[in-house]
C-alpha cells in the first residue's frame, strides 16, 4: 500500500510540473508585458493608441501558432495520436505562423514617427519585433520536435525548411497584398487567385527568398543553442 501510494504520489508531482509553463514561455510572456508596458505609456502620454492597437493585435496574431501547437502538443502527451489532429493541427499553424515574423515588417513604421518620439518608438518597435520573432521560433521547436520522431531528422529538417519559405510568402501577401491567414476560410477563392498571380510582381520572389532564408537561419541558430543547453527537456 504505501509503495502505490509513494508511486501515486510521484506522478501528481510529474504532472504538476509538466502542466507548468516552460522557462521558454515565462521568457516570452515577460517579454510580451514589457512590450504591453511601452504602449500602455506611449498611449498616456501622447493619446495616440494607434501604436497600442497596432502592435497588440500583431503580437496577439503572432501567440495564436504558439498556442496551436502547445495545445497539439499537449493532446499528444495525453495519448491522442490522431494523424487527422496532427495534420489538421500543424495546418492551423502553418496558416498563422507569417504573424509571427511579420512584426519585424512593422519597423518601416518607425520612418513615420516624429522625431521627439523616434527614440522611444524604435525600443518599442524592436520590443515587439523580437518577442513575435521568438514566439515564432519557440513554436516551430516544438513542431520540430513532434515531426522528428515521426519522420526523421532529415525529413523534418526539411519540412522546417519549407515552413520558413512558406513564411517568407505570407510576409509578402500579408506586407504587400494585405492579405490576412483567416481569409484562407473567408476568402479562399480570392486569396487562391493572389498567390496564383503572385509571380508576375518581382518582389514577391525577392521578398519570399530573402525572409524564409533569413528565418531558416534564425531557426538553426536557435535550434543549436536550445538543444546545446544540458538542462534542455523535450516540450519544454
Amino acid at each position: 500500500m504505501q509503495i502505490s501510494t509513494s508511486s501515486f504520489l510521484r506522478s501528481r508531482v510529474i504532472s504538476s510540473r509538466d502542466a507548468r509553463p516552460g522557462r521558454g514561455q515565462l521568457a516570452l510572456v515577460l517579454l510580451t508585458l514589457t512590450g504591453l508596458s511601452l504602449v500602455t505609456v506611449r498611449g498616456l502620454l501622447t493619446g495616440n493608441w494607434w501604436f497600442f492597437v497596432m502592435l497588440l493585435w500583431n503580437l496577439a496574431l503572432a501567440w495564436f501558432p504558439l498556442g496551436v501547437v502547445l495545445v497539439l502538443r499537449d493532446l499528444r502527451t495525453a495519448g491522442f495520436r490522431s494523424y487527422w489532429l496532427l495534420a489538421a493541427g500543424l495546418a492551423g499553424w502553418l496558416a498563422f505562423l507569417p504573424n509571427a515574423p511579420y512584426i519585424i515588417t512593422d519597423l518601416f513604421h518607425i520612418r513615420h514617427v516624429d522625431q521627439p518620439l523616434l527614440w522611444f518608438d524604435t525600443m518599442t518597435l524592436f520590443v515587439f519585433a523580437l518577442t513575435g520573432l521568438l514566439v515564432g521560433l519557440y513554436s516551430i521547436l516544438i513542431v520540430h520536435r513532434i515531426l522528428r520522431p515521426l519522420a526523421g531528422n532529415l525529413v523534418s529538417w526539411g519540412l522546417i525548411g519549407i515552413s520558413q519559405i512558406l513564411s517568407g510568402f505570407g510576409i509578402y501577401l500579408g506586407r504587400v497584398g494585405r492579405w490576412n491567414s483567416w481569409n484562407v476560410l473567408t476568402s479562399p477563392s480570392e486569396l487562391t487567385i493572389a498567390i496564383t498571380h503572385a509571380y508576375h510582381d518581382h518582389l514577391s520572389l525577392k521578398l519570399t527568398i530573402a525572409y524564409g532564408f533569413v528565418l531558416f537561419i534564425f531557426y538553426v541558430a536557435f535550434h543549436l543553442y536550445v538543444e546545446q543547453e544540458p538542462d534542455s527537456t523535450p516540450y519544454q
